[in-house]
């Protein structure tokens, strides 16, 4: 099938003279293949002519590859062998498509692709390629849509409202190309003078050809009055969104708490899916505040655990006139709860309130750095492409902060030069004072009713001296159980080969012109003298190579698999480690030397009075990076030198990576005294809050990891509504082996086969738990080998590609998948309906022994004469089960299967601590084919 025809389309745009002047087009390809070059053919080609703003023009037509189409290629296009059996070869069509590129900037989204297929196609027929300027629509949504969550074609149609009923079909994708095109330009015409003339300096580091769009844009604002915009304010040479004021409200609006349930009601609204314990959860914390006391409140999923705290907050904060701190374990809650929770709270409550998000300061943009980074000219594309996407995002941003961005890998590793910290100098942030964001952000943090903010934020606080959490305060922790974990990871030092290879190639040597390159030459130009400092550092370069391949001889020696593992760090107990201690040693003498060269030439330099702004920030900038310096070497001291008794050391290897994929760790064994001193001795009342906080209908596990088994604490347990005994079925297999009595390969045998039995009776939708990431892998391929799933989506953390949200929107997008997981899919996630209906554990969750922080925290336990299994291992492996049997029903509505291939809940004496800590449920042990039919009848 072939079809070209002139259309005039109208497109609500507006180009001008732009418009007038130039001609796009706008290509798409569906291909055999990726590779042109290894033989690789097209089998559609579509193009969208625009001129003036609208689509002028079109032209499609299938291709005959002359060759076989994959049947991945069938299934991803929809395009067959029989459907491209009649069409033309591209030879056949190769002058229409050069006449209707000819004089025209070829546009694409994901350009250079799309590009070497044409231009190999049309050399191949004889004719020229096409040379002229392109356009990649992924870079130019990058720019111009900073904060996108993806820069697939689909995700963008989808925000920008544009129907793509077809995607993967070059005719529909085509279309769609051009019209988004439009979009991003029209945003690109938005944008004041200024902030394009920047984008079109940085723009010649780019990969396809903006430069010439930009300098069309420009050219068509100077030639007409740019229209001011209002929402935009000019500071230094950088536009940026205004801020609107704080409102400031009447303080004396009734705020008495309503404590009567009806009363309560009347306020939350007759849509609030009424919960007694949800309204008794309210009065707990209200009256905990009101009493100064902590509380510790288990609140089952399905009670409606941030309406519960957010209600009581609200009024206790207007009442009394104070901060209300809430804290979650991480920063995807702490935006969830500010932006759905507190709006929907806000349209209830008969009196405003405001809430804001805090974080840590490395999250919020520096504008004075970011200044001086536009002067600069060292741009790679990573950097170029990063400063274009934050000179955007300041049009749009109101709070600075780095999680709104869209940032890749490169843009995320530069942003640490443009992140705000405690250590710029005074006087080169004093210009940017009014309007810097972490100030900004602290400013109105002060005087908020509610405060938002994350564990490793309130962890950071607490052990600053500039604090903004206040003593005597009022603090709500969500996920509570987490808190323990927070205060140790924070506190806990890490060393691994490439940050310091990072920080070292950042320094640079003599020959290489970097930053040490450039302190030599300013050293020089003003006369100033210092010791030498080439040796140590080479020296240094050298040795510090060494450590890490001695550290991962020695791992090699210990561990056996080629899986990430961990091993415990005990330097001083074993002789076969002296040789690590000398070199260790050696090399906190080279950076001595090292950093205290450095920081003498700073300091001379310093006392130059002729030194302008761009030279203090330089030397603003190498002395965060001594600073970085000296905490590598205080860290090799601990790690090697004088560990602490009261830490645990560790290092993480996996055997496939050479000696550049290891890192060393270290943590507290309990952060519980810390949290004791620091934080639940000053402060009035801390609820925590978790849906699994109890053991055993007890807090004593909970609030010894805490340090607080001796307070006299307010408790209280709100179990889940949903009616799990009607919506769940709990099946043990009768027929998997022993895991203590077999081997691993065994059990991964006989597991892969429940697995395949499970999911072809669930039809999929399906969730398989597991411990460890070996595990997972093995019996993964062990499945997807078996070919007994051949109809079905498998995807495997780790192995599939993808970050854990990417993993579970593709999860819930099939309608037959398999989703192996490990320890981050435990808990946090929400997959309510019937994209979950059965969810698998492989085998209880029981932290290997061998664990450096199991084996330590189990050594101090016995040194007291205590149980190691019953007070640590058990309780912890309990609560541990406990979230990951609340993954399956998350409404009301839900229903699924429940499956452990674990035998030991069956027949160990520990089994039924399992059991009972979970609802109610209907348990079952079954043989293979049983289960299988039973989970068919019922699903």
């Amino acid at each position: 099938m072939i079809w070209y025809k002139k259309v005039n389309e109208d497109y609500d745009g507006f180009w001008g003279v732009l418009s007038m002047a130039q001609r796009f087009v706008v290509i798409d390809l569906e291909t055999t293949g990726n590779s042109p070059k290894r033989g690789d053919r097209i089998i559609q080609f579509a193009g969208v002519a625009i001129e003036g703003g609208k689509l002028v023009e079109t032209f499609s037509s299938y291709i005959n590859p002359k060759q076989d189409i994959p049947i991945f290629i069938e299934e991803l296009t929809g395009i067959t062998n029989d459907m491209v059996k009649g069409a033309p070869a591209f030879e056949e069509v190769a002058e229409k498509i050069a006449d209707f590129l000819k004089d025209s900037s070829f546009v694409a989204h994901n350009v250079l692709f799309d590009l070497s297929f044409l231009q190999e196609e049309l050399e191949r027929c004889g004719y020229a390629g096409f040379y002229g300027s392109t356009i990649d629509t992924v870079e130019l949504a990058k720019i111009t849509k900073p904060t996108s969550d993806g820069y697939k074609l689909n995700q963008l149609a989808k925000e920008e409202n544009l129907e793509h009923d077809r995607p993967h079909r070059a005719d529909s994708d085509a279309y769609v190309t051009a019209l988004l095109f439009l979009e991003l330009k029209k945003k690109l015409q938005s944008l004041p003078l200024n902030t394009l003339k920047q984008l079109y300096k940085l723009s010649f580091s780019l990969k396809s050809e903006i430069s010439d769009l930009l300098d069309l844009l420009i050219a068509e604002k100077l030639t007409k009055k740019e229209e001011r915009r209002l929402d935009i304010e000019s500071f230094r040479g950088i536009a940026m969104k205004k801020t609107r004021r704080n409102h400031t409200y009447d303080e004396d609006v009734t705020a008495s708490y309503p404590g009567n349930d009806m009363d309560k009601l009347r306020i939350l609204g007759p849509d609030l899916d009424y919960r007694q314990d949800q309204l008794k959860m309210m009065d707990t914390i209200y009256e905990s505040f009101q009493e100064s006391r902590h509380a510790i409140i288990e609140a089952g999923t399905g009670i409606g655990k941030s309406l519960g705290y957010l209600f009581p907050a609200a009024y206790f904060a207007k009442r009394h006139h104070k901060t209300i701190v809430v804290s979650t374990y991480t920063i995807q809650l702490q935006e969830q709860l500010l932006q759905k929770e507190v709006p929907k709270i806000q349209e209830m409550l008969p009196f405003p309130i405001t809430a804001v998000l805090l974080k840590g300061r490395s999250n919020y943009l520096s504008l004075a750095k970011f200044e001086r980074a536009l002067r600069q000219k060292d741009d790679n594309y990573e950097t170029a492409l990063a400063k274009m996407q934050i000179l955007v995002w300041l049009t749009e941003t109101e709070t600075g902060d780095k999680d709104e961005l869209n940032l890749s890998s490169g843009g995320q590793a530069y942003w640490e030069r443009l992140q705000s910290d405690d250590y710029t100098y005074r006087g080169l942030l004093q210009p940017w004072e009014a309007v810097d964001f972490y100030q900004r952000a602290r400013r109105v943090a002060e005087t908020a009713d509610i405060i938002v903010t994350n564990h490793a934020y309130l962890m950071a606080d607490l052990l600053s001296e500039d604090r903004i959490i206040p003593n005597e305060g009022y603090i709500i922790l969500d996920e509570a159980h987490h808190l323990e974990q927070s205060a140790s990871r924070y506190l806990g030092k890490k060393l691994d080969y490439i940050s310091v290879k990072t920080l070292l190639n950042r320094l640079g040597t003599y020959d290489q012109k970097q930053m040490l390159y450039r302190l030599e030459k300013m050293t020089r130009q003003n006369k100033l003298s210092a010791a030498a400092i080439e040796q140590p550092l080479t020296d240094f370069l050298y040795e510090f190579e060494q450590l890490f391949y001695m550290l991962a001889s020695r791992a090699e020696k210990h561990l056996a698999n080629s899986i990430p593992q961990r091993m415990a760090l005990k330097v001083k107990e074993s002789e076969e480690w002296k040789q690590v201690s000398m070199l260790a040693e050696r090399l906190i003498d080279l950076l001595s030397i090292l950093t205290k060269g450095l920081r003498e030439r700073v300091a001379a330099l310093k006392e130059v009075e002729s030194l302008g702004k761009n030279s203090l920030f330089f030397l603003n900038e190498l002395e965060l990076l001594i600073h970085s310096l000296e905490e590598v070497s205080s860290t090799i001291e601990e790690f090697f030198i004088h560990p602490s008794s009261s830490s645990i050391y560790w290092l993480d290897y996996t055997k496939t990576a050479p000696h550049h994929g290891l890192s060393l760790a270290s943590r507290p064994v309990s952060a519980g005294r810390l949290l004791w001193e620091t934080f639940f001795v000053s402060q009035k009342s801390v609820v925590m809050t978790s849906a699994t906080l109890s053991v055993r209908k007890m807090f004593r596990y909970f609030k010894r990891q805490l340090g607080i088994e001796d307070l006299d604490i307010k408790s209280e347990i709100y179990p889940s509504p949903f009616d799990y005994e009607k919506n769940m079925k709990a099946f043990i297999s009768s027929e998997m082996p022993d895991i203590n009595a077999v081997s691993q390969e065994e059990f991964i045998e006989a597991a892969a086969a429940h697995l395949v039995a499970a999911a072809k009776a669930a039809r999929g939708r399906m969730m398989v738990l597991f411990t460890s990431y070996d595990m997972l892998t093995k019996t993964y391929q062990k499945v997807k080998e078996s070919g007994m799933l051949e109809e079905f989506t498998l995807l495997a953390q780790g192995i599939t590609g993808g970050s854990k949200m990417r993993l579970l929107r593709n999860f819930q997008s099939y309608e037959k998948a398999l989703l192996f997981g490990t320890t981050s899919l435990w808990e946090g996630i929400d997959i309510p309906g019937e994209a979950l209906s059965c969810l698998v554990l492989v085998r209880l969750p029981f932290s290997p022994p061998d664990d450096p922080i199991t084996a330590a925290k189990s050594s101090i336990l016995k040194s007291q004469g205590r149980n190691p299994f019953s007070e640590h291992s058990l309780p912890e492996a309990v609560l541990r089960f406990r979230q990951g049997f609340g993954r399956l029903i998350r409404t009301m509505d839900d229903k699924g299967v429940f499956i452990v291939l674990d035998r030991r809940i069956a027949t160990s004496r520990y089994g039924e601590e399992f059991i009972s800590a979970v609802p109610k449920v209907d348990w079952e042990e079954a043989s293979l084919h049983e289960m299988e039919e039973k989970i068919k009848d019922w699903l």
